[in-house]
């Protein structure tokens, strides 16, 4: 059987979202599926993109190449205009705001400026060179004759950027009972943590053509699955719900040279790190960073806290601020290799929640997973997340706050005590991995059971026409 697999990431090593398409993509090659690519353009060279000659075949959207100067300079553009006039104050407060005509209008051109910014057609694949315009018609025609010409049965389309569910929907609406689609929500595209997004008429209207035509539709956790049916529910739309299936995030197995780190980081304390990016004002280090400052002088001469992304600088303020440069690393992004370097020389990894997840199971949960190391949560509200990961063992999860600060204490006072270079002491107060729960997120496993359900469907003849 053939399917392709539609994605804007997929290829390019280093963002997180690019770990589920690509362990997806390996996961049904090795269940005997011929596996087609359809991504965009990359200029990035062989040694920053995964290796997919597992592939039968990468078909490229048709795009336009812009320099990256071009890029950003757009991109500062939207920050300045758009990102001002959103974030400052709260919603109440604009609200309250005396309706001018010429602010009315002004704030109407911010939302629609910030809607382009999640479906418009322009992409960067994280080269320093250029970026991508993608010309939506040309692609849509270029992908039909091949799956046509090729025989592709079904058609996986990987959610964001919005675009992928537009291709995805004008090729189930062109071919009918010809392709199985399978519609791939590894982000919501309209939902509560998006205020301004969710008033975009056409996100909402493709969000729910999406849910009424794709034969299958997946997401990463049951507790997004429950808020698409109340998006279905309120939006008057009767969709049953078996189209659902939770494909959770998962990890592959990677195999790594390491290389020394002694460039990045200082001689080996009891290490814990961080290596992503901060979600400002939804996920934030303070918790962590003030349960180092009631340490004494002497503990925290014996830890070390490594930040390895793209908030550098605002961490090294953060740090400062605490007065605690002694016992914190702070790097600025590095190689996808480094971080995963990184990550498998620390005693402990730091995952920030925010308080308003719900079911939100990051790639880079996942990523920390494929390390082996004990994992330090901070917040605690997301239900589902708690569940699964206490599931798996190996994990401690704090609240934010002064409640968390004080536990992180009592953790970081006993982890002094123990032998760190044996990791016994460490797991006694982590608890110990549960490797067949864990194994459950290997891509080999979620890709058999979705190629099962596919196959099924298949059989049953499960189409929407």
């Amino acid at each position: 059987m053939r399917i392709g697999v539609l994605a804007f990431y997929g290829r390019q090593k280093k963002p997180v979202a690019s770990n589920r398409i690509y362990g997806l993509c390996q996961g049904l090659s090795k269940q005997g599926l011929e596996v087609y690519l359809f991504t965009v353009p990359t200029s990035l060279g062989s040694e920053e993109c995964f290796d997919l000659s597992f592939c039968k075949d990468i078909v490229e959207f048709s795009a336009f190449p812009i320099p990256f100067s071009l890029y950003e300079m757009g991109q500062r553009v939207l920050q300045k205009v758009v990102l001002r006039g959103l974030f400052t104050g709260s919603l109440e407060v604009q609200r309250a705001r005396k309706r001018t005509r010429w602010l009315s209008a002004f704030q109407e051109i911010q939302k629609k400026l910030w809607h382009w910014r999640y479906s418009s057609p322009v992409f960067r694949d994280d080269t320093k060179s250029r970026g991508y315009f993608v010309f939506r018609g040309f692609t849509a025609l270029k992908l039909l004759r091949y799956i046509r010409e090729n025989n592709v049965r079904v058609l996986f389309t990987s959610h964001g950027p919005s675009m992928s569910h537009e291709l995805g929907l004008y090729l189930k609406r062109k071919m009918g009972t010809d392709i199985y689609w399978v519609a791939d929500f590894r982000d919501p595209m309209v939902g509560n943590s998006y205020v301004f997004i969710e008033s975009s008429k056409k996100l909402r209207k493709l969000q729910r053509d999406t849910f009424v035509f794709a034969d299958l539709v997946t997401m990463v956790s049951h507790s997004m699955v429950q808020d698409a049916l109340e998006f279905a529910r309120a939006e008057g739309i009767d969709v049953d719900k078996k189209k659902f299936f939770c494909l959770y995030n998962g990890f592959s197995a990677v195999n790594l040279v390491l290389d020394s780190l002694e460039e990045f980081l200082p001689p080996k304390k009891l290490r814990i790190s961080y290596t992503g990016t901060i979600y400002l004002g939804k996920r934030d280090l303070t918790t962590l960073l003030h349960a180092l400052s009631c340490l004494s002088e002497v503990e925290r001469r014996g830890i070390e806290f490594v930040y390895a992304g793209p908030q550098a600088d605002f961490v090294r303020r953060l740090v400062e601020e605490y007065h605690l440069s002694s016992c914190c690393c702070v790097l600025g992004e590095v190689s996808k290799e480094t971080a995963l370097q990184i990550q498998r020389s620390s005693d402990v990894l730091l995952l920030l929640k925010s308080d308003d997840d719900r079911g939100v199971f990051t790639g880079k949960y996942f990523e920390y997973l494929s390390s082996g190391k004990p994992i330090l949560v901070l917040g605690d509200k997301d239900e589902e997340f708690n569940e699964v990961a206490l599931s798996m063992g190996g994990i401690r999860i704090v609240p934010k706050g002064s409640e968390g600060a004080k536990e992180i204490v009592e953790i970081l006072k006993a982890l002094l005590t123990k032998d760190i270079d044996s990791q016994e002491g460490i797991w006694t107060l982590f608890g110990e991995r549960k490797i067949e729960e864990v194994n459950r997120f290997h891509w080999d496993y979620l890709s058999r059971c979705l190629y099962e359900r596919i196959v099924r469907d298949l059989e049953d003849g499960v189409f929407i026409t």
